[in-house]
């Protein structure tokens, strides 16, 4: 009878255990971005968005760019046809890349700023009934910052509902610099007064965060950490380029005091780095070593091919005598990626995968980006 109570307390405890292990554990909400001008969204997608809880959809609106001296906008997206994603409520969020160039300009006054960002603004209230996303402040008084808000199809606001589809935030990527982070720091802290009551969100480089005291902290309301091309893909060594996680521990030892609050971008791609004879590089996204066909291409190496013959590969052009190195974000290289940040962040917090994409997908199974 006592060896009885005993094996009932004994397992009373370990049950307890691995429930306070379970608690202690981060739960992640997962969202994903999107960075292709053809937004392509099937069932199976679908399927994966949905099996994911999904809320949110980081849809690349445009690029801002700057060539001889003029500032303007390239690589739109098309118009979406059809959504299948706003059936389960998911939200598209816009996002604009900005290249660091625009803010290079040292004489770059607060007018030549705030014509930016209205120029911005105007841009994605002109794309975002295209792509079925939110129209923000489209009348109003611009002088007093007083603006009427205006969802689509006349759905409640997002403040009196907050399970609307339309979701107040507009996110900014851009690599800034030391010498370029005052006019785009500006540049945030006038979108987030142009448009009251919107989320004004900015992407950050792991070495941003790692040198904060010299890189400064955007004046955002959220910050998105990009943890992946940790290193550059000609430095000449053998660790994988796109996520490696030793470089990730060391970029992110000062994490837990970055004052801005921060989610997390992960990535789920795959590219080729293909090497000319006289070392110059070309980067073709979505190889993996499975394309590397035998009649084409011979492995010399832990993936790493000669091409044998010339040919195209993903439409670029190569030549027999190139080489091409495949780097994979393998399952287990993303879980080992996860469980270090649930380590080190010890909070629930949002994973964001980039990007969105059935050829990624389908190289994951659900339970791999939980």
């Amino acid at each position: 009878m006592c060896r009885h109570i005993s094996a009932i307390l004994l397992a009373g405890f370990v049950l307890m255990g691995c429930l306070s292990c379970q608690k202690g554990k981060p739960r992640h909400a997962i969202n994903f971005y999107h960075w292709k001008s053809s937004y392509q969204v099937d069932e199976e997608v679908r399927t994966y968005t949905k099996g994911l809880g999904c809320e949110k959809i980081y849809l690349h609106y445009f690029d801002v760019v700057k060539k001889d001296g003029l500032v303007f906008p390239v690589n739109f997206i098309k118009p979406i046809e059809q959504n299948l994603l706003r059936q389960d409520s998911v939200r598209i969020v816009p996002d604009i890349f900005i290249a660091n160039e625009v803010f290079a300009d040292t004489d770059m006054g607060e007018y030549a700023i705030q014509s930016l960002v209205d120029k911005i603004y105007a841009m994605i209230n002109t794309i975002a009934p295209h792509v079925g996303g939110p129209l923000y402040c489209s009348v109003g008084n611009m002088e007093e910052k007083k603006c009427e808000w205006s969802p689509l199809f006349n759905l409640p606001d997002p403040v009196d509902d907050p399970d609307s589809p339309h979701y107040r935030e507009i996110q900014f990527d851009c690599d800034w610099t030391q010498t370029t982070k005052e006019n785009y720091f500006t540049f945030l802290s006038f979108m987030k007064k142009t448009l009251p009551g919107v989320k004004i969100t900015s992407t950050i480089r792991l070495h941003q965060v790692k040198d904060r005291e010299t890189m400064g902290v955007p004046p955002a309301d959220k910050g998105y950490l990009m943890c992946y091309a940790t290193s550059g893909v000609d430095d000449g060594s053998d660790s994988n380029s796109i996520l490696d996680v030793n470089l990730l521990k060391n970029y992110t030892q000062k994490l837990n005091r970055y004052p801005l609050p921060l989610d997390y971008a992960l990535p789920i791609f795959s590219w080729g780095i293909v090497s000319n004879q006289n070392g110059k590089v070309k980067l073709v996204n979505g190889l993996t070593n499975s394309d590397m066909d035998e009649t084409r291409f011979r492995k010399i190496g832990e993936n790493k091919y000669e091409v044998l013959e010339d040919c195209f590969l993903n439409g670029l052009y190569i030549n027999e005598g190139f080489t091409i190195e495949i780097e994979e974000i393998t399952p287990p290289l993303l879980r080992s990626a996860i469980q270090y940040l649930d380590e080190k962040i010890k909070k629930d917090y949002t994973i964001v995968y980039f990007h969105l994409s059935k050829g990624f997908l389908k190289r994951y199974s659900i339970d791999d980006l939980k």
